[in-house]
């Protein structure tokens, strides 16, 4: 019996090291993009650090230092994403998450066009190349 409530107790507590960090300040508004966004005002780019467990709480620590900027606008771009070990540790997460982003304001960020859509309203053109097959008088030639 006593085995039982050690391992269980184990469990639990492994599974409520997920999901740690919540959204502050508004971050659950902002706006993650897949791409580069299209009509879009760059504001800047920044990097975080977080030691957690779950690349979910990664982003959610960046979500929320967006959120603290003085500026903080309402999307953004993950542009690199990577992982560190975290040296000496014996409890604890046993790695970094390093997130770099840059920051958007968007004029309806919950419908941004992105470069990854393409160009929706482009026609595609036709060029036509006139040759002159009378080019022997030509001071240019042929």
């Amino acid at each position: 019996m006593k085995k039982l409530i050690a391992i269980c107790s184990l469990l639990f507590a492994l599974g409520a090291c997920s999901g740690l960090i919540e959204n502050e300040n508004g971050s659950e508004y902002l706006t993650q993009l897949e791409a580069e966004p299209i009509g879009c005002t760059f504001l800047y780019k920044i990097e975080s650090e977080v030691s957690v467990y779950d690349a979910d709480d990664a982003r959610r620590y960046l979500e929320n230092r967006i959120a603290d900027q003085a500026r903080p606008g309402n999307a953004y771009w993950i542009t690199s994403q990577r992982t560190r070990p975290n040296e000496w540790v014996i409890f604890g997460p046993e790695r970094a998450f390093i997130l770099v982003a840059n920051v958007y304001d968007c004029p309806h960020p919950r419908s941004v066009r992105t470069a990854k859509d393409g160009d929706v309203n482009q026609m595609p053109t036709t060029v036509i190349i006139e040759q002159d097959s009378n080019c022997v008088d030509s001071m240019y030639g042929c």
